[in-house]
């Protein structure tokens, strides 16, 4: 099997998750890892088995000429990393939420076009079980035309002010904040069954602004990115489809509901257990195909074994076989949407979805 030498910048989500499937699947050599704290980066490369271990992401690339680059840092750095690995020649799969900003994203899409180089957005959320049969189910015609959309997510980051400290997450500068942590990947998900949203109309705020202290942060911070919000799209075929989603709760629990004319198709946050829902009668079980299956591990973080399907996926696409799916196109698109649900917001009215054009090569 082909094996394509891949280098992660970042060592939180690329540790525990990415990390973890890349070293599992044949078709990567894990070849380096950079962090900001060398001493640290050091002892989880020697941990993973990785011979580089850098605090410099530029030397990195430099120096280990990867032929792909996962990047996994703040949105932020997520426009000049790429940009970066592209012009070193490397493919890239980026982190959601994309960038900081729609016009940022297009400039990532058009590089990758320009360098004629795969570019691939993890969203992983995609290659759940429950979900991808959901898709499947609704463009096959089996609950009808699809005509609205819910998605209720509760998560316990914020409850109390020392649940957990200031980080990245809830600095609005570095693109923090639940709409593009999790929105990113609800917005992909709606765009799934209905499309790309015309409108969108939202709440964007921070419910619990305190941030600490903690036994790593003495100080007590406020929050300046959102830790909820919701945001109700509208598509072309009249559909609407909404997610509200709160930071600030004492437990996690999501729920997703596709409603069409004849049936709904309902799915939990586990992901591997969908409902077939008819008017007057008790929700059905709906048996999931094998070809879905994902065989999460014992101790894996839950998106371990959803990445490493996404992986699959992307192996193929940089053998040349077929096109990457989620690609830098899906990455805009959703950007886009968040952008017009953060003015939406800031105004206080609905707001028109722009999704930048790409740029001929």
């Amino acid at each position: 099997m082909e094996r394509f030498r891949t280098a992660i910048i970042g060592t939180g989500f690329g540790r525990s998750v990415q990390a973890v499937a890349f070293q599992r699947h044949e078709g990567f050599e894990l070849a380096a890892i950079a962090g900001t704290r060398l001493a640290k980066t050091r002892e989880l490369a020697a941990s993973l088995g990785i011979a580089g271990a850098f605090d410099d992401w530029r030397r990195m690339l430099d120096e280990v000429r990867p032929d792909l680059v996962s990047i996994v840092a703040p949105p932020d750095l997520h426009h000049p990393m790429m940009l970066a690995a592209l012009e070193r020649g490397a493919h890239v799969l980026c982190e959601k939420p994309t960038a900081l900003n729609r016009y940022q994203a297009a400039e990532m899409r058009d590089a990758a076009r320009r360098a004629g180089k795969v570019a691939a957005i993890n969203h992983e959320f995609r290659f759940f079980p429950a979900r991808a049969h959901a898709v499947a189910m609704v463009r096959r015609g089996d609950i009808g035309a699809p005509r609205r959309g819910e998605i209720l997510g509760r998560y316990p980051l914020w409850w109390r002010p020392e649940t957990r400290g200031w980080t990245w997450l809830s600095d609005a500068r570095r693109g923090g904040g639940v709409l593009g942590a999790l929105g990113s990947h609800h917005t992909d998900c709606f765009r799934q069954f209905f499309g790309e949203p015309l409108s969108a109309w939202a709440s964007v705020r921070v419910d619990q602004p305190r941030r600490g202290p903690t036994a790593e942060q003495p100080e007590r911070r406020l929050a300046t990115a959102d830790d909820a919000c919701t945001v109700q799209y509208a598509f072309a075929s009249g559909a609407t489809a909404m997610f509200d989603l709160s930071a600030c709760t004492p437990y996690r629990w999501e729920r997703f509901e596709i409603h069409g004319e004849e049936a709904t198709l309902r799915w939990d946050e586990t992901g591997y257990r969908l409902w077939r829902v008819v008017a007057g009668k008790e929700p059905e079980a709906v048996e999931l195909p094998a070809a879905l299956a994902l065989a999460p591990r014992e101790g894996d973080p839950a998106l371990v074994a959803p990445f490493g399907a996404m992986l699959q996926h992307l192996h193929a696409a940089l053998r040349g076989e077929g096109s990457q799916a989620p690609d830098f196109d899906d990455a805009v698109a959703v950007q886009a949407a968040l952008d017009a649900a953060r003015e939406s917001s800031a105004a206080m009215a609905r707001v028109a979805v722009d999704r930048p054009a790409p740029v001929p090569a």
